[in-house]
């Protein structure tokens, strides 16, 4: 019967020294070399951005965001989110220099102001656009 060669002493060490190594090479030359995009946002202008009155008074059409959800145009009228672009379009025809005020209550979601914006902005009124939050009675 033959003895089997049993290996008694040394075992094989992995060194990771080196591949730490690159690997922190590597990042630092991922970070060195990543472009940083500057994503575009929602350009609020309220009126507190413009110090300086304007000489002539201008016709703003005011779109309401309620509590509830709704818009309400020029104090008169509830319409729904969805609807703001036909009114904007409408209205800018008729006014071509006015401009577009969106009020939000206070406790209105974010969300809606949002949209209504996007749609005044798609109705043709694109920078001429106002946020405001409308105060507590």
């Amino acid at each position: 019967m033959r003895k089997r060669a049993t290996h008694t002493g040394d075992e094989a060490d992995v060194n990771i020294t080196p591949l730490l190594d690159i690997v922190f090479i590597l990042l630092i030359f991922f970070i060195v070399t990543a472009t940083f995009l500057r994503e575009r946002g929602i350009n609020v202008q309220t009126p507190e951005d413009n110090p300086d009155p304007p000489d002539i008074a201008v016709a703003a059409l005011v779109l309401a965001v309620q509590e509830d959800g709704f818009v309400r145009v020029n104090g008169v009228r509830v319409i729904d989110p969805g609807s703001v672009k036909p009114v904007v379009q409408e209205y800018m025809a008729r006014e071509p220099n006015g401009s577009v005020l969106v009020s939000a209550a206070a406790e209105s979601e974010s969300g809606v102001a949002v949209q209504v914006m996007d749609q005044a902005q798609d109705g043709g009124a694109r920078g001429r656009i106002s946020l405001t939050l409308q105060k507590e009675q």
